[in-house]
């Protein structure tokens, strides 16, 4: 029978924290990025249904940015955003939130409640595969 002997030091582990934080940026900027373009893709499909004849260009108004990074005094942020852009047609229309005209459609909300948990999700996935690397998640 072979055996396994895996020793570590305080060095190695030293070396590995060091290697997450630029790590973590770069696979965080893409998870938030894929995050919204899903989000999106929901929500444009949520538009879809819920528009009607009288929002026929509304869905055509979704549109998804890519992760941007703050880093600032006591930490950082990694933000995308997705939804209707008011500068394309009927993007700045009440559709999420209603009028008095229509009810709310909640089409960004919806998503959100898809979107929201699977990050949470994908992101201990991600920091699980940098502090285990290799290692079953």
């Amino acid at each position: 029978m072979a055996k396994v002997n895996v020793s570590h030091g305080i060095g190695d582990l030293k070396r590995d924290l060091s290697r997450i934080p630029p790590t973590f940026y770069r696979e965080g900027r893409k998870l938030i990025t894929e995050g919204a373009k899903v989000g999106n893709s929901l929500a444009k499909d949520n538009a879809k249904r819920s528009s009607g004849r009288h929002g026929k260009h509304y869905p055509k108004a979704f549109t998804a940015d890519r992760a941007k990074s703050f880093v600032g005094f006591g930490g950082g942020v990694i933000q995308a955003e997705y939804g209707p852009d008011s500068h394309k047609r009927q993007g700045d229309m009440s559709f999420e939130d209603g009028s008095r005209n229509q009810r709310p459609h909640n089409d960004l909300r919806k998503s959100a409640d898809v979107i929201g948990p699977a990050l949470v999700g994908e992101t201990r996935m991600m920091l699980d595969g940098m502090f285990w690397p290799g290692g079953d998640k």
